[in-house]
């Protein structure tokens, strides 16, 4: 079995987008000060995304091809992946340690890996918050065996209705950093509420 890492060998972030232009700007930042700390860089998200941090990416100077050439640099598709280790109750914690965790794995070569992740997002827009809130446990699980620093992004518009601020405080909770960009105005006011401010991390 491997030994489990310091808590702080691995973070944790996520991210709360009132448009995917805000998540593009943020996400691609966070890959880009990755891959200038020599991370590998790994991004699970939806083909509309991975088409847009590419483009700003490649805006920001990053050869993308040749990071992918070079295994620098794996992107993919959030919903397929999702699948290979969805059961009818939930995410599988074994399916997602072969699935995740041998990825993760692979890409590490002994260095902490930089992740972007919406898998968590898919499940919180058909209304599956609690298998989220299992997922990025899973992901935490993960965390303490593999050093890597990992944001999760969601559309602030799946906590609309007031009865889902529970599971975005819960979300929240599972995380050491929460980000929101200040004109983004529904993360901000939805990350401002009573509701959800008293389970923030204290980042």
């Amino acid at each position: 079995m491997r030994e489990e890492l310091p808590l702080a060998a691995s973070e944790h972030h996520v991210g709360l987008f009132d448009s995917s232009r805000s998540l593009a700007d943020t996400v691609a930042q966070f890959l880009l000060d990755g891959f200038g700390r020599g991370e590998r860089l790994l991004v699970v998200a939806t083909p509309q995304h991975c088409d847009l941090l590419t483009r700003k990416l490649i805006q920001s100077g990053l050869n993308v091809r040749d990071a992918i050439g070079a295994n620098r640099l794996v992107m993919l598709d959030a919903s397929q992946t999702l699948d290979k280790f969805m059961r009818q109750d939930g995410p599988s914690a074994v399916a997602f340690e072969e699935v995740i965790g041998t990825v993760v794995r692979r890409l590490s070569g002994g260095r902490r890996v930089c992740i972007y992740g919406e898998m968590v997002d898919l499940l919180a827009s058909r209304g599956e918050y609690r298998f989220a809130e299992r997922l990025e446990q899973m992901w935490n699980d993960l965390s303490r065996r593999e050093a890597f620093v990992l944001f999760c992004g969601y559309a602030a518009g799946h906590f609309g209705d007031p009865k889902t601020l529970c599971h975005l405080g819960a979300i929240c909770a599972n995380h050491t950093h929460v980000h929101r960009k200040r004109d983004d105005l529904l993360a901000e006011y939805l990350l401002n509420h009573d509701d959800v401010r008293r389970s923030l991390p204290r980042d």
